[in-house]
């Protein structure tokens, strides 16, 4: 992605993104564990199962916060979830070239 041409990297908000995608990569390994310590006694499954609901949940909710226009308040994950369908929301926001509740485009500087 380019600088010139990307809204969240011209922003400067690009880290969040990676930030969110650490969390849901961290959820996904807990998950993961927790499958495969099903063979083994103890209570590590339920244990992992709820730190993992626990960090996507939380990461979720964070993504949602932390990803705002910097022209007006909209949070721009919340945006693109409720306005798009479920299977493009992610790709479009990565690519977003202005605001999608503004309309702020990169020509207009902060």
């Amino acid at each position: 992605m380019n600088s010139d041409t990307n809204w969240i990297i011209a922003t400067g908000q690009a880290w969040k993104l990676y930030v969110a995608l650490a969390g849901f990569g961290g959820t996904l390994t807990l998950f993961t564990l927790a499958f495969f310590s099903l063979g083994s006694s103890g209570g590590r499954f339920m244990a992992m199962t709820a730190c993992g609901i626990f960090l996507g949940f939380a990461t979720f909710v964070w993504f949602i916060a932390a990803l705002r226009c910097p022209h007006c308040p909209a949070k721009l994950v919340w945006t693109m979830i409720s306005s798009r369908p479920h299977s493009s929301w992610l790709i479009d926001l990565a690519a977003l070239e202005r605001c999608p509740a503004c309309g702020q485009t990169l020509t207009e500087r902060l």
